[in-house]
């Protein structure tokens, strides 16, 4: 009789096995890296439009609360209102434009804000009198802006859709509401008391 010895080793069947089990756990903990850089990718992306978002807000809350009731001269002369406004423009003059630099030039900024396209866009001017389109500067500040409404609150208690209404060039209204109405969280609406 002859005895059959066994060695060590694997066989060919063992090894398939363990090939098999190998991919099939590789191809999951594949599927699950990928789904979560994915939806970390997703995140970061809805984080940085909301930054944005709260920005737009923070900017424009910061020149309507500073505004001051200052007309300014006009290009072609005369007075034009401190703040002057119909239901999708806003312009006035606020104080707080910080000086760094201690530049000769004042504190009051002028400012407007406007929505052009699906943009929401910020001009102010390098001076306040007598500005005009080549003193100024133009920003884009929000993207996928549906919609842009402003709403100015009267002494009477009564909201306009466009200031002055009957007061005069000094006259500030006693409220700013605005919509704006965004493609990725809706309807914003914000009430600034002055």
């Amino acid at each position: 009789m002859i005895a059959v010895t066994r060695s060590g080793g694997y066989t060919l069947i063992e090894v398939l096995i363990s090939v098999s089990v190998f991919a099939v756990l590789s191809g999951s903990v594949y599927l699950t890296l990928s789904a979560m850089a994915d939806a970390a990718s997703v995140q970061r992306e809805r984080s940085e439009a909301l930054a944005e978002l709260q920005l737009t807000v923070a900017r424009l809350d910061a020149d309507l609360r500073q505004l001051v009731s200052r007309p300014v001269r006009a290009t072609g002369g005369g007075l034009a209102p401190a703040l002057q406004g119909q239901d999708r423009v806003i312009e006035g003059t606020r104080a707080g434009w910080g000086n760094f630099a201690q530049q000769r030039r004042s504190q009051l900024q002028r400012f407007s804000w406007r929505q052009v396209g699906t943009t929401l866009q910020r001009q102010y001017f390098l001076v306040t009198d007598g500005s005009s389109q080549a003193s100024s500067q133009i920003e884009t500040v929000l993207q996928g802006v549906q919609a842009f409404d402003i709403a100015y609150r009267s002494a009477d208690g009564q909201w306009q859709d466009q200031w002055p209404a009957a007061a005069g060039v000094e006259a500030l209204p006693t409220a700013v509401r605005y919509r704006l109405q965004q493609a990725d969280f809706g309807l914003i609406e914000r009430i600034v008391v002055l």
